[in-house]
């Protein structure tokens, strides 16, 4: 008994038109579009599910949504009214726990948008390190990242595929399926 190989193709797509031009490779060369998954930003999902209907599509959250913008900016005010009540029982207070706060949130902020989220979901796919790294960087000035997911029998007519496309960006290829 053999276990069989399957392996992960991906590059980084710069618009949409590369990205359906890759899907249309694929299904010339007899690959399912369920083998296709992509790697996008929130705002451009639904744009990407009407185009290619059968493709998988997974977020990259890159920011707040409205609601968790809500959820942070009614958190913030009601911790600034108590700020602003301490400062009329004793005014000194008030201030040094309101530009605690103030600080407390932009550096909050700050980190949340400076945290790498493509990268961490790459390695939790159990995708080599290096090549995280590296769609990462890519995917900032892109569209998208495509993953094609295949038996190692498909293997040459997916590398085809990505490989007849000089716009998308890093090409690699890695001998593991990635768990979703």
């Amino acid at each position: 008994m053999s276990i069989p190989r399957h392996y992960t193709i991906g590059a980084v797509a710069p618009d949409l038109g590369s990205l359906k031009a890759l899907d249309e490779r694929l299904e010339n060369e007899g690959l399912s579009p369920e083998s296709l998954t992509v790697l996008l930003r929130r705002r451009d999902e639904r744009l990407v599910g009407v185009t290619l209907p059968g493709v998988r599509t997974l977020r990259v959250e890159m920011g707040l949504s409205r609601l968790q913008w809500f959820e942070f900016t009614s958190t913030f005010f009601s911790a600034s009214t108590v700020s602003f009540l301490m400062g009329v029982v004793h005014l000194w207070t008030g201030i040094l726990v309101q530009v605690a706060l103030t600080i407390a949130a932009v550096v909050g902020l700050v980190l949340y948008y400076r945290h790498p989220r493509l990268r961490k979901m790459l390695l939790s796919m159990a995708l080599p390190e290096k090549f995280a790294e590296q769609w990462a960087q890519d995917f900032s000035g892109g569209f998208a990242l495509a993953l094609v997911i295949i038996h190692e029998d498909r293997f040459d007519a997916a590398q085809d595929a990505l490989l007849n496309d000089p716009t998308l960006a890093s090409p690699m290829a890695v001998d593991r399926r990635p768990v979703f």
